[in-house]
């Protein structure tokens, strides 16, 4: 109303202005005054016409927002609902097959839980989370201190087939990930102190002095080794995990780590040792860091 108002004085006073002029002037300097009124009366119409056009498009595009994000919040609810859905789904499905029955000699306990009980070898793993399994190689060496894992996976999900063929290779508190498809790697320096297998592994052999609950659960044989079966509960990573334990390799693991249901096994386990080059960078690759 007020923009209204402004225009409707503003066009009063220049038919004023008009008319005390033309008392005065000859008509060809009359109309020449007016063309320069009628400019000016025209433009400040059009000035007022856009302001309320960009007012209304400012409105209509702070409506369309404002449904905008109304309809992302009701898409991540339902997104939100749907994950949940999917977790205890893939959840149920969070199971891997024994490996084939043992049936040669059997390994005693290794005389101490907190140590690394092998020099050195390899072990197939198999683990399931989110009903997705993967199948990896490690390689260890120094008693496990120096380990190489190698995923060369093929992983279906939503019909759509992902493949892997990566390397980690761990030297003590060093680590490269390496992208063999690519051809490239990152190396970095790791904290394990942080990590849920260092966690539990702490919590296992008695170093770690958080709030981790323990129950013993006696020995199981496992692919010929007899383990330490344990239950270990770790508020700090929300972990309830049931663990088979040769020192402190986790040779079966089954349980939950926050919301999402998890296994794992050794499926097989080889004591030769492995060449040493499987613990260097392999030729051609480009590290960063």
């Amino acid at each position: 109303m007020k923009r209204k108002t402004s225009l409707h004085g503003t066009t009063i006073l220049y038919n004023l202005l008009l008319f005390t002029l033309l008392s005065f002037w000859c008509v060809p300097t009359q109309a020449q005054i007016l063309n320069r009124i009628n400019r000016a009366v025209q433009n400040s119409a059009q000035n007022a016409a856009e302001r309320a056009a960009t007012k209304k498009a400012e409105e209509e595009a702070a409506k369309a927002a404002e449904k905008g994000i109304e309809a992302a919040v009701k898409g991540i609810e339902k997104g939100t609902e749907a994950a949940e859905k999917g977790i205890e789904a893939a959840n149920a499905q969070s199971v891997i097959s024994e490996p084939d029955p043992y049936t040669g000699p059997i390994r005693p306990a290794p005389s101490r839980d907190d140590v690394f009980p092998f020099e050195h070898g390899s072990y197939v793993m198999a683990a399931v989370a989110l009903g997705i399994e993967a199948k990896t190689t490690i390689y260890f060496s120094h008693n496990g201190d120096w380990q190489t894992i190698e995923d060369q996976s093929e992983v279906k999900v939503f019909g759509i087939t992902a493949k892997t063929d990566r390397l980690q290779i761990t030297k003590g508190t060093t680590r490269w990930d390496i992208d063999m498809t690519e051809k490239t790697g990152t190396r970095y320096q790791i904290s394990n102190e942080h990590s849920a297998e260092a966690a539990l592994t702490a919590a296992l052999s008695g170093s770690s002095t958080e709030d981790v609950e323990i129950i013993e659960l006696g020995q199981e044989n496992y692919i010929g080794y007899t383990c330490r079966k344990v239950n270990v509960k770790y508020p700090a990573l929300d972990m309830d995990v049931t663990c088979l334990c040769y020192g402190t390799l986790i040779m079966k693991q089954e349980g939950r780590i926050g919301p999402v249901k998890t296994a794992m096994r050794i499926l097989s386990l080889d004591l030769n040792a492995p060449p040493a080059s499987i613990f260097e960078i392999p030729p051609g690759v480009q590290i960063d860091g």
